[in-house]
């Protein structure tokens, strides 16, 4: 597995009620190893090359906790719009556990301090 550059990784979604009712899409690892023939993100219409060849954002981890940070409006964080964010890559890395880990402290100070 290889890793990529990444600006930001927690994004908000244009519209909540189009994308399964959450705020937020979180991806973490861009293209997926499982090769299911029913996966829209493999789809032509993406263009994407080498869709089973996983990458990993570099410094995901800091990228989120920043991302979280200047979030103004609390909302409802999903994983893996375009890649299973559980991959075999997933049990060593653990990086989605982490980002979860992330959010969850996110969420608690949100609700303790309010803001």
């Amino acid at each position: 597995m290889e890793y990529i550059k990444a600006k930001t990784i927690v994004t908000k979604t244009k519209n909540a009620s189009s994308w399964f009712g959450i705020d937020y899409n979180m991806n973490i690892y861009r293209w997926c190893c499982h090769g299911c023939i029913y996966c829209d993100s493999r789809s032509d219409c993406y263009q994407i090359q080498d869709f089973d060849q996983v990458r990993a954002k570099e410094n995901a981890l800091e990228i989120i906790r920043n991302d979280l940070r200047r979030k103004v409006k609390k909302g409802v964080v999903g994983t893996g719009s375009m890649s299973d964010p559980y991959h075999a890559y997933e049990k060593k890395h653990l990086l989605t556990r982490h980002a979860l880990e992330l959010v969850d402290a996110c969420s608690a100070l949100y609700h303790r301090f309010g803001s």
